[in-house]
């Protein structure tokens, strides 16, 4: 390792010294703690969310393929909506943002398991999917902000593996007490987790903001990302909706075995997100993008072809272990994003990322029911990440990494 990594001897009133871009190192590393608990909250209590919703769904309230995929586009219609949101309550700084968002996905998650029937379900599911949206716009902006424009992907995958391990403990806690708790129950415990985040958001200090900022931001210069984001809000949508519903609907998978199955997502994450962060950091977004999709494309090929429940189990493990390379998407924005233009454009990008999402959903659905037919969705999915392929050869190459001779500059390794 390099000499400039090492810690210094910690000087009186060390505490309080600035660091380069005019932060406070205690006040930073106050807001790290901070944001690493939230992220463990937030992620805790939707882990728990997702690893009983499918099975909620099918066994409780009877929902066919169709209702998913026309559930799935109407609670993805507030991603469509994030850049004008996040543009009205531009007075907001992002940690109030964050705070607010989260508190609204809290009430809506929580309510969940009182839905009696598919409509109340939909509504219920839009409602928390607002804050859901904005609040995964305004996270990575946190994130980049308190790096100080440094390591960016190395810090997006830190926060990413302490999600991981909320994970872990959430989906084993769901797994261990499922037996004995209702899904309203757990729907509860799951609100009430990302409720204490909120609330952690609303502690945050300024140094978690990126300064003043601008509405609404859609430019030319930026038009390779929302490409990027709109493709990857495609083939994302539709291996999430469809999927684990294959496994539950076309091979009888029980709540307990998906349980497991999203456990061992989450183990993997804790160490695949922080080595793919420093990978990105290492040989620039376009390579490790490139790799990203000619893996997926194997995925996808792979769920389309494949008999075996087994090999599928096993596709469906690979696809969440390599969503921690699309991060480098957000680390290209912020290679090129101008000063105070990152939280709208992240905003910008997940509405572009909804364009898709509203309508794959839908398609995949009708799609599945006219050709009775299951694999047609993942076909889909192979085109678009073909064309994802292609788009991500026009990211221009980075510089030189300077990270070995960059100082750390938030003492947490």
């Amino acid at each position: 390792m390099s000499t400039t990594q090492e810690k210094e001897p910690v000087a009186p009133g060390a505490a309080h010294r600035m660091l380069p871009w005019g932060k406070n190192l205690s006040t930073v590393q106050r807001d790290w703690v901070l944001f690493a608990s939230l992220t463990f909250c937030f992620s805790f209590g939707f882990a728990v969310y997702n690893g009983i919703f499918q099975n909620f769904i099918r066994e409780v309230l009877q929902v066919s393929p169709s209702q998913l995929g026309v559930l799935e586009s109407l609670r993805e219609v507030p991603g469509l909506l994030t850049a004008f949101i996040a543009g009205t309550l531009v007075a907001f700084a992002e940690p109030r943002l964050a705070g607010l968002a989260l508190m609204v996905c809290a009430l809506g998650i929580g309510a969940t398991g009182t839905a009696g029937n598919y409509w109340t379900l939909v509504a219920i599911n839009v409602f928390w999917s607002t804050g859901f949206h904005l609040w995964s716009s305004v996270s990575p902006a946190i994130t980049l902000s308190l790096a100080g424009g440094r390591e960016g992907g190395r810090h997006l995958g830190r926060m990413s593996a302490v999600g991981s391990i909320a994970v872990l403990v959430a989906l084993g806690s769901a797994r261990l007490f499922k037996e004995y708790l209702s899904y309203k129950v757990l729907f509860l415990i799951a609100g009430a987790t990302i409720g204490v985040a909120a609330v952690v958001a609303f502690m945050l200090s300024a140094h978690a903001a990126s300064g003043e900022r601008q509405p609404i931001i859609l430019r030319r210069d930026y038009s390779l990302y929302y490409i990027l984001t709109f493709l990857e809000g495609c083939r994302r949508q539709i291996f999430s909706t469809f999927a684990s519903y294959v496994l539950i609907l076309v091979y009888n998978t029980p709540v307990q075995t998906m349980l497991s199955l999203a456990f061992l997502n989450a183990s993997l994450g804790v160490i695949a997100a922080p080595t793919v962060g420093r990978l990105v950091d290492r040989f620039g977004e376009r390579r490790m993008l490139t790799l990203y999709y000619v893996l997926i494309a194997c995925v996808f090929a792979g769920y389309a072809f494949f008999r075996d429940v087994r090999l599928l189990y096993a596709l469906f493990v690979t696809d969440s272990v390599l969503f921690s390379f699309s991060m480098g998407i957000t680390v290209f924005l912020n290679r090129i994003v101008r000063q105070g233009e990152l939280t709208p454009s992240l905003a910008m990008g997940t509405t572009m990322n909804h364009v898709a999402a509203v309508i794959m959903p839908v398609l995949g659905g009708v799609l599945w029911k006219a050709l009775d037919d299951y694999r047609i969705p993942f076909w889909i999915g192979f085109g678009v990440v073909f064309l994802s392929m292609m788009a991500v050869q026009r990211i221009p190459a980075p510089r030189a990494s300077t990270l070995p001779h960059e100082q750390a500059h938030d003492r947490v390794r």
